[in-house]
């Protein structure tokens, strides 16, 4: 099996890598919060691996850290969990926000990820719950109200934990339209 790659990035897609290793080019499938983060095109790049291996298929996943590697395999050890979901939840939030999230029983920071549905945040808790430590970090629930909003910035590609904190920025003193509350959650990110 490949357990990890060592080599120069030859084009950054959507979901992944093109890894120049050899003279080979490898298509490694990357959280996309990832490749937004890895570096630029011709840079050296380590990946932490998974192959997948089908009838049909290889299949090679890439992650920076042993901790993303960990959590994707057991991610997609829960069942219902491909390897696009698995990469869904962890483009969409951190590590230590995933293991936390689970530790606490927190289903809702799972249903609000794209393609999650409240099942299948339910097994993903299920099945993983004693499987993770949680980092120490309270993971804070978001108000049916907000969930909404929420969605919108993750569609806009900023992670679940970006979206909770733009989110907790707001006013709480007075509601707001959606539309004032989306500009103002925006606003939130061009602050320094």
């Amino acid at each position: 099996m490949i357990a990890s790659i060592k080599g120069h990035i030859e084009y950054k897609l959507n979901d992944g890598l093109i890894v120049q290793v050899g003279g080979v080019g490898l298509r490694v499938f990357t959280p996309s919060s990832m490749v937004r983060e890895i570096g630029e095109i011709g840079d050296e790049v380590y990946l932490h691996t998974h192959l997948m291996v089908r009838e049909d298929a290889l299949t090679l996943y890439g992650f920076s850290t042993r901790e993303q590697l960990r959590l994707f395999e057991l991610l997609i050890s829960v069942t219902g969990v491909g390897p696009n979901h698995a990469l869904n939840i962890l483009s969409s939030a951190s590590v230590e926000e995933i293991q936390t999230a689970i530790a606490q029983e927190n289903a809702q920071f799972f249903s609000l990820i794209p393609r999650i549905g409240k099942k299948l945040a339910a097994r993903i808790i299920l099945e993983l719950k004693g499987k993770v430590e949680p980092s120490g970090e309270a993971v804070q629930i978001i108000s049916h109200k907000d969930e909404e909003l929420v969605s919108a910035l993750l569609a806009l590609g900023y992670t679940l934990g970006e979206a909770q904190a733009a989110v907790r920025s707001l006013p709480t003193d007075k509601e707001l339209p959606m539309e004032e509350k989306l500009r103002l959650a925006l606003s939130y990110f061009s602050t320094p």
